[in-house]
């Protein structure tokens, strides 16, 4: 009996041991990013970290730790428990260059063909109307073949094209970026003084608003009232956020953008737009 008694015991105690040394699930994600540009100095480096963290605190990402890697150029980006690691590799990533452009309308555009008729052709919808923004919409399967088309189209002096693919739409729609002169930007990113999240309670949506800073209102006024019927289109590094058609001279500088985003694309737009460009790019490395 003193046998079996000391045998339990010995038992008992291994098990303990063994519940002592068992190794917990790690529930951490890890982003390791490293910055194209072999010459970033450490304070770019260092500038890129502190954007990154502020765009993921502005997220609502709880848990995570942002550390610098000197020596290889890199940061990486701890993650516990997150749910769309997609959304935190572009938070971390995304260049975040914010520029604003008037636009051409589909009629507009064929002015500018002169009546050539195959772009429409390339897009599986009838020719829009006067107040859309959109010169043609497609799935992204078909962006090659348009981009081909409008690449040889002899249209660079007058007009940049550029896709709304900024969230992996199933159908994405081109616009068509007004230039002058070789350059089109109006507005940027730095020319806003805040963003923020409002809810539409009868739509049950979350919009988007921003204001300028006080020093670009009278211009914004003024692209505004000589846009009236036209859009204006916002443009993060090279993808149209939006393009809504101008209807009255916005003289306050605050604009509401309602509709057509989920309450993570509008959190994503607001996390990118408030915490600056990032001063280099960067890719995931693991």
């Amino acid at each position: 009996m003193k046998t079996i008694i000391n045998s339990l015991i010995a038992i008992i105690i291994i098990c303990i041991i063994a519940t002592g040394f068992t190794t917990k699930p790690d529930n951490n994600h890890r982003i390791l990013i490293q910055s194209t540009d072999s010459k970033i100095s450490q304070a770019d480096l260092s500038r890129s970290a502190e954007i990154i963290t502020n765009r993921m605190k502005s997220f609502s990402i709880e848990k995570f730790e942002v550390k610098v890697i000197p020596a290889k150029n890199q940061i990486q980006v701890t993650l516990n428990n997150c749910r769309d690691m997609k959304i935190a590799e572009q938070l971390a990533t995304q260049k975040g260059a914010l520029q604003f452009y008037e636009t051409y309308n589909y009629k507009g555009v064929t002015r500018l063909l002169k009546g050539d008729s195959i772009l429409l052709s390339l897009f599986n919808t009838k020719a829009p109307g006067d107040s859309n923004s959109q010169i043609g919409c497609t799935s992204p399967e078909g962006i090659s073949k348009v981009d081909r088309y409008v690449n040889t189209a002899g249209l660079d002096q007058y007009c940049k094209f550029a896709w709304n693919n900024a969230f992996g739409e199933s159908e994405v729609c081109l616009y068509a970026l007004k230039l002058v002169d070789g350059k089109g930007v109006i507005l940027n990113g730095a020319d806003i003084e805040s963003f923020k999240i409002t809810h539409d309670l009868k739509r049950e949506k979350d919009n988007l608003e921003f204001s300028f800073k006080k020093s670009v209102i009278p211009v914004w006024a003024d692209i505004t009232k000589r846009n009236i019927g036209n859009a204006i289109a916002m443009v993060l590094d090279g993808n149209v956020i939006f393009a809504p058609v101008v209807w009255d001279e916005i003289t306050g500088g605050n604009c509401t953008v309602s509709g057509g985003f989920t309450t993570e694309q509008v959190k994503y737009i607001v996390a990118i737009g408030s915490n600056g460009e990032l001063p280099v790019s960067f890719k995931v490395v693991k």
